[in-house]
Parts: C-alpha cells; sequence; structure tokens
C-alpha cells in the first residue's frame, strides 16, 4: 500500500501573501504621469495653479507689401524689385537692417479680364511681401509712413511681441505665482475637509509659456497720403499654470 504524500501548502500561501502585499505597495505609491491620472490616485488632493503677467511688447512685426501690374511679366516683376529696393533703403535709413526682414511671400500671378463674356488675358501681378522686425516700437510708424512714399501699397497685419529672454523671465515669474495659487487652493481644501497636507508630492508643470496679446492692431490697406499712421502695441499677457498633488 503506497502512502500518500502531501505537498506542503504554507510555501504556496506564503507567495500568495508576498503578492498581495506588493500590489498593496503599488498601489499606494503610484505617482501620476500627466495632469490627467492625478484623479485615479486615492487619499490626495489635487489642484491646478494659474496666473498671468501683464507686459508691455518690445518688438513689432509689421507685415508689409509691394503690388504692381503689367501687360509683361517681365515689366511688372522689374517694377516691382525696384520699388522694393527703395523700401529696403527708406528701412535702412530708419537703422532697419536686412536681416531684421524675412520675405514671407512672393507670387506671379495671372490677370484676367472677363467682360464681354470672355476671358482674355489682361497681364500680370507681381506680388512681394515682407516682415519687418521693428525692435524700437517709436518706430512703427515711420516704417509704415515712409515705405507707403517708396511704392508700399499692402499692409496685412501688425502683431507684437517681446523677446525670448523676457518671455523666459516673466514666464518663470508667472509659474511661481501659479504654485503659490496652487497652494492656496490645497490648504484651502485640506482645511474644510478636516485634514491635513503638507508638502505636494507631485508637481506637473501645465502649458509651456504662453504669450497673449490683450491688443491687437491691424489693417488691410494703405493710403499715400494718409497723415501719420497711428500704432499702439497694447499689452500682452505671459501665463502659466501648474498642477499640485497632495496626500493625506
Amino acid at each position: 500500500m503506497k502512502t500518500k504524500i502531501r505537498k506542503p501548502i504554507f510555501g504556496i500561501a506564503l507567495i500568495l501573501l508576498v503578492s498581495l502585499l506588493a500590489g498593496s505597495c503599488s498601489a499606494t505609491g503610484q505617482i501620476a504621469s500627466d495632469a490627467r491620472e492625478v484623479l485615479q490616485i486615492n487619499n490626495t488632493i489635487t489642484v491646478q495653479g494659474a496666473s498671468s503677467v501683464t507686459v508691455t511688447p518690445t518688438i513689432a512685426y509689421v507685415n508689409i507689401g509691394v503690388a504692381t501690374f503689367n501687360k509683361e511679366a517681365a515689366v511688372a516683376q522689374s517694377d516691382n524689385a525696384e520699388k522694393m529696393e527703395k523700401v529696403y533703403s527708406a528701412l535702412d535709413s530708419l537703422g532697419i537692417t536686412k536681416d531684421q526682414i524675412k520675405t514671407v511671400t512672393y507670387n506671379i500671378s495671372s490677370r484676367y479680364d472677363y467682360s464681354n463674356d470672355t476671358s482674355t488675358l489682361a497681364g500680370y501681378d507681381v506680388i512681394n511681401g515682407i516682415q519687418v522686425t521693428v525692435m524700437d516700437l517709436t518706430k512703427v510708424s515711420d516704417v509704415l509712413d515712409m515705405t507707403v512714399k517708396q511704392g508700399v501699397n499692402q499692409a496685412n497685419s501688425i502683431s507684437f511681441s517681446i523677446t525670448d529672454q523676457e518671455k523666459n523671465d516673466f514666464y518663470l515669474q508667472a509659474l511661481s505665482e501659479a504654485v503659490a495659487d496652487a497652494k492656496g487652493k490645497a490648504s484651502a481644501l485640506a482645511t474644510a475637509a478636516g485634514v491635513t497636507v503638507t508638502d505636494p508630492i507631485q508637481i506637473i508643470e501645465g502649458t509651456q509659456e504662453n504669450v497673449v496679446p490683450i491688443y491687437s492692431y491691424s489693417y488691410d490697406t494703405v493710403k499715400e497720403d494718409a497723415a501719420s499712421t497711428p500704432i499702439s502695441g497694447g499689452e500682452l499677457k505671459v501665463e502659466a499654470t501648474v498642477t499640485l498633488v497632495y496626500s493625506y
């Protein structure tokens, strides 16, 4: 008669216990990878802070251009180039060098005459558009007025901004204020809920530095006989957001 050997179950029970403990530790020690996951963590307070710093723009980007027309494409192109050279000279006299001027569009297109129910080639339009970076905002009006006298007959937009260094500095200021805002919310929530929070277990930076115009100026056409063009840069906002997670 064979004796049945009973396998010990102690080892199996120990393995199950270790597995359960490991799973428990993993759950309580979970750290969210982004702001969308923090709500899944138990026994935490999650708050978002925001702040913005209002600044005065220091740079203007002026988009202007020269449009010419002629029956001959070569003549239209030549006229355009001649006027653009005068525009460059006018800008140079204001202290704006060619490295501050960027061509944003250059187009040669056919123009047709559709009168008498027929399509007849009338000539060619040449458009040369540039973006001028103006570091001295007191010269923006001069840029427009002087270039119009030299042939500019298109002005698409003017936008205002600040330098990269200024963006970084103001963003860090806004970010610090956003953290303080979040801390205040966390403290208020903890007090109301009757719990205690100390240092955040996780800090998540929100959107990267974001410069928002409070006011901008733009127009479609320029008239040569117009008075000095009034320009106002308005103000900009540098925004920052942050998410803080506290355990209790």
